[in-house]
């Protein structure tokens, strides 16, 4: 944690971000404020515990929290706990809930039990972000309309015009000049849209004297620090009221930052640290508590917003908190008049952007029991049963890791596996799709000598170029094409095994360090390549290495000591380094993976990636099967020559038909 804290810092000194970072924190603050004030009334609390969760919460756990561009606040999914706890217990009571979330919070942090968020499935935390975005637009439609109507009486009366009459035209212009400017300047990343738009709107609305509901009176002071008491015969009773707040404030918080990440993909500085963020939120749920707070954790509403408003490091987080105390104490009443449908055109905005439409068809195409993983996630997130929803995606994937995909080791769920010396990764059965003999390597002159001696094995359907090198211990699958000039070595790490209808382009590289392996079905390859896998043109696949069914290798690309999962693309000149790239990913050209979690982080792979494959994989196995009849009626390809050598004179017999070449 004390490594992750220091790197946060390195961060701001490296992107030289300043002045994105301010616009960014005062976007957010702007957003925040009446949320924060909302949030506060609706359960049941007076408008200074919001504030005081929002400024004083927001700054401890964006100083020192693990998600740096997450921002930390009251949150919707908590506040119908909450609620009941000020209704049973009163301010006081949710104060000290505030204290007892930030304990159990750190208690996660310092055992480590963050990371096991790392392995929420991808079904649910996508389900969570949808809910989380359809919960937002129900929320605001509403606000930038100007009534009072939820978004399901709204679909039930569109039949009949008559609810037109009850729009405030005014607030609509408000709210869709803020959402216009918003998305118009999205591709100017470093403009700061949103809170130019939030103020010239309400510059326009006070000039003109516009009627639209405002954010109204701000009070302009905070509690004094003391600790919250209750009766103390009440406290297991309020215990056992905190623990469900408590879990929730922890998996919504580590749920976010996954999101924030998300959100940024390949622009991500850092990836968040589970450990720190809980620490962080726990630090800033106690110091709240004993100003009379409510609850804070890490939101993926406001989180959005300082992401969208290009933030690029944690001072946009601290700048926020920073902005929401001074704005209570200075900026009462120039906040008062902010028109709320802005700032509802602003979060309409991110609520679309949250709806995760991508992944939903991504995992109706490859797993029933995963897409309703994802639809049960988002209906709990957006019913308000955030926790019951959560469990219930997460019990429906394990549904389908046990009946589906129970017997493969998934190396990019388990980062760091225990594994033998000299063992890359554990694979299961089920991606293995041939032995070999079980000749044993120790290094000595006269194992080299047998590695170099030891004749590949190429079943009749293959084809492997006379130009091309085949060494040592390599077990070929059918139909599987060598082209000229690739070399394909097992002298020094061995064995080897290429799937069946794989093609292994020009250039191509194919070695292995010694007694290096991937362990497959309990065999030990240092090389393993499934089936229908692609390696374009000078591409460098070094051992140990694991290489995935449908898999495409891009030009002059370089994978090592890594496992790529199947149905992943390799981009140009990209360079996969020492991890275990999860199924289905996408590995943009050019970029370096060299760490797990950027691997992790990597985006899907597109149906173009996976038919561009499929076409490289059938035109090749075509030639395979071209050049294997011309070596069987005795016409085997012309030998290279050199740029000095007379050209070769053209064979009359291809002008013609001929029934003895195929």
């Amino acid at each position: 944690m004390a490594r992750g804290f220091g790197r946060s810092f390195t961060d701001i000194h490296q992107q030289k971000s300043l002045p994105q970072d301010v616009a960014a924190g005062l976007t957010v603050a702007a957003v925040a404020l009446p949320l924060n004030l909302a949030l506060a009334v609706a359960s049941g609390l007076p408008p200074s515990a919001g504030l005081v969760a929002g400024a004083i919460g927001g700054l401890i756990a964006g100083f020192i929290g693990g998600a740096p561009l997450q921002v930390t606040g009251p949150a919707a999914a908590l506040a119908s706990i909450v609620a009941a706890i000020a209704l049973g217990f009163g301010p006081a009571g949710v104060a000290l809930a505030a204290v007892m979330v930030g304990v159990f919070q750190l208690v996660l942090a310092f055992t480590r039990a963050g990371h096991l968020m790392k392995h929420v499935p991808e079904s649910v935390l996508a389900g969570f972000t949808t809910g989380v975005g359809l919960k937002l637009l129900d929320q605001q439609l509403p606000e930038l309309l100007g009534f009072d109507y939820r978004v399901s009486e709204l679909a039930m009366m569109l039949h009949r015009p008559d609810w037109l009459h009850e729009v405030e035209w005014l607030a609509v212009v408000s709210g869709l000049f803020v959402a216009l400017l918003v998305v118009g300047t999205a591709r100017f990343k470093r403009f700061p849209a949103a809170i130019v738009g939030v103020g010239l709107i309400t510059f326009v609305a006070n000039y003109v004297g516009w009627d639209v509901t405002r954010v109204g009176e701000v009070p302009s002071s905070f509690p004094p620090l003391q600790f919250p008491a209750i009766d103390s015969a009440r406290f297991g009773e309020l215990l056992v009221a905190v623990l469900p707040l408590a879990f929730l404030a922890a998996a919504e918080s580590l749920l976010a930052a996954r999101a924030v990440d998300r959100m940024l993909g390949k622009d991500a500085v850092r990836p968040h640290h589970p450990s720190l963020e809980l620490f962080g939120q726990g630090l800033a749920n106690v110091v709240v508590g004993l100003f009379s707070g409510m609850p804070v954790t890490g939101v993926v509403v406001r989180s959005g917003v300082n992401v969208q408003s290009g933030a690029r490091t944690k001072v946009a987080t601290v700048l926020h908190a920073l902005f929401l105390g001074a704005a209570v104490l200075l900026m009462g009443p120039l906040i008062a008049r902010v028109p709320l449908a802005a700032l509802a055109g602003l979060l309409c905005v991110i609520g679309v952007r949250l709806v995760d439409v991508a992944t939903l068809v991504h995992l109706f195409k490859e797993s029933k029991l995963e897409t309703l993983a994802f639809v049960v996630t988002c209906l709990g997130t957006v019913t308000g049963h955030l926790m019951p929803g959560l469990l219930a995606g997460l019990f429906i994937h394990g549904v389908h890791w046990f009946f589906f995909e129970r017997h493969l080791v998934d190396p990019a769920k388990d980062p760091k596996p225990a594994l033998p010396p000299g063992v890359r990764a554990v694979l299961g059965r089920e991606r293995a799709h041939a032995r070999h003999p079980t000749t044993d390597s120790t290094g000595s002159a006269a194992e080299w000598m047998g590695h170099v001696r030891s004749r590949p094995l190429i079943p009749p359907t293959a084809f492997v170029h006379p130009q091309a090198s085949v060494i040592g211990q390599v077990v070929l699958g059918d139909n599987v094409h060598i082209a000229a000039g690739s070399s394909v070595r097992a002298d020094e790490g061995t064995p080897f095994f290429i799937g069946a209808n794989s093609n292994i382009q020009d250039g191509v590289v194919i070695h292995a360090l010694k007694q290096r392996h991937v362990l497959v079905a309990g065999e030990k390859w240092a090389i393993y390549v499934g089936r229908n896998v692609s390696m374009a043109h000078d591409a460098l696949v070094h051992g140990p290495s694991y290489v995935g069914d449908d898999t495409f290798i891009g030009f002059k690309a370089v994978v090592h000591d890594s496992v790529l999962g199947s149905g992943c693309s390799v981009g140009i000149g990209a360079i996969v380094v020492g991890v275990q790239v999860p199924d289905g990913r996408h590995v943009p050209a050019g970029a370096v993976v060299d760490t797990q979690a950027r691997a992790d982080a990597l985006p899907l792979a597109t149906d173009a990636h996976r038919h561009f494959n499929e076409d490289v994989v059938d035109v090749n196995r075509g030639l395979a099967a071209a050049y294997r009849r011309l070596v069987v009626a005795g016409h085997p390809p012309p030998p290279l020559q050199s740029a000095s050598d007379e050209p070769a004179p053209w064979d009359e017999r291809w002008a013609r038909p001929s029934h003895d070449r195929f």
